[in-house]
């Protein structure tokens, strides 16, 4: 009996010491309190499992990483565009937050090597690793607090300043985009606007309309006449899936 139990902390001991080196290697860090990470990379589909015994899975850390994830970028993109407004700035957040995004930097950093599912008792299922990313983030805000959990956020998910500036280009520009995606397709592609005439308007407000071979694609209202065609173009791109 002595020897089993010497077997099974002996086991326990290496398992971690394994899993100790690849969070150091996927965070740059020394992780704290191990069972955290092991949490955070057990699949909900592993309990399912007859040789699991455990009931751990990383649901509750991926609920918590996504809420810190989404204030860190929040914060992010707040101090980084002073003069942006709201529109611009939930766009951009959900492109960096985006369920491709988070599986493509999983994957990345290596995720796939260490997260744990029963692979015979899971259908395919997609962005399994991004899960487990924000998981991730969940347990390093617990183990190390939040400017630890900030700090590998902004690592991994703002690379450069060039990078982030070409993102807020290409997911703001949607008048360019547009345009770009009719002459491709031989698509005669117009805008119109016009401001509303309201009395009691604090400040204008201006529509503009996007036909795209005389059939209206998109519309939108804003404050300036480029605001107004850049949501509308934003419409008409959502509509044809672009």
């Amino acid at each position: 009996m002595f020897s089993s139990i010497t077997r099974f902390f002996s086991t326990t001991a290496l398992r971690n010491y394994r899993l100790r080196r690849e969070i150091i290697s996927i965070t740059g860090f020394q992780p704290g309190n191990i069972n955290l990470y092991r949490s955070a990379i057990t699949h909900r589909s592993l309990n399912s499992h007859k040789q699991s015994g455990s009931k751990r899975n990383n649901e509750r850390l991926e609920y918590l990483g996504d809420a810190i994830l989404s204030a860190v970028i929040a914060d992010y993109l707040f101090r980084k565009y002073p003069e942006s407004k709201e529109g611009f700035l939930t766009q951009m957040r959900s492109r960096l937050v985006k369920r491709e995004n988070l599986n493509r930097i999983a994957l990345e950093m290596g995720l796939d090597r260490v997260v744990v599912i029963n692979k015979n008792g899971i259908p395919t299922k997609k962005y399994i690793y991004g899960n487990a990313l924000e998981a991730l983030i969940g347990a390093i805000y617990i183990d190390k607090g939040y400017d630890r959990a900030k700090q590998f956020i902004i690592k991994r998910f703002i690379n450069a300043k060039s990078d982030i500036d070409k993102l807020a280009c290409s997911e703001w520009d949607y008048k360019s985009r547009i345009i770009q995606w009719g002459q491709k397709n031989r698509q005669e592609v117009s805008f119109e606007s016009y401001e509303l005439e309201k009395a009691d308007k604090p400040e204008p407000v201006f529509v503009a309309t996007i036909h795209i071979m005389d059939t209206l694609a998109g519309e939108g209202y804003g404050n300036t006449k480029k605001e107004a065609q850049q949501i509308a173009a934003r419409q008409a791109l959502e509509r044809l899936s672009i």
